[in-house]
């Protein structure tokens, strides 16, 4: 898969990004609702995860990638709640996601 080609989020349960299982928001698809999961730093930049919760990126928001930057896709423009902000590709990779639609359907069967 080339860098420019996009990962449908639903489809990447399994996937292993920089040690972590499960989807990050920077392999999303554009347009996509989500739902924060976990925001996790990496080592050499702890002080990302604090950063990332100050701006809104908490577990439980809605969050929707808006557009990838060219050439190479970096940086990823991001909506959370009612800001925009453009993230690197790095960063995104510290937030992992959920479909809202995933969401959604496990809210629905607790209900039932």
């Amino acid at each position: 898969m080339n860098s420019t080609q996009e990962v449908g989020v639903t489809n990447m349960e399994n996937e292993m990004v920089d040690g972590m299982v499960g989807p990050t928001l920077d392999l999303a698809l554009i347009g996509q609702a989500l739902t924060v999961q976990h925001v996790r730093a990496p080592h050499a930049a702890p002080e990302w995860a604090r950063w990332l919760d100050e701006i809104g990126f908490i577990v439980g928001e809605q969050v929707m990638l808006m557009a990838r930057g060219l050439p190479g896709g970096d940086p990823l423009v991001v909506r959370i709640g009612q800001s925009t902000f453009a993230l690197r590709r790095a960063e995104a990779a510290c937030i992992g996601v959920v479909s809202l639609d995933k969401v959604k359907v496990n809210a629905e069967e607790y209900q039932t």
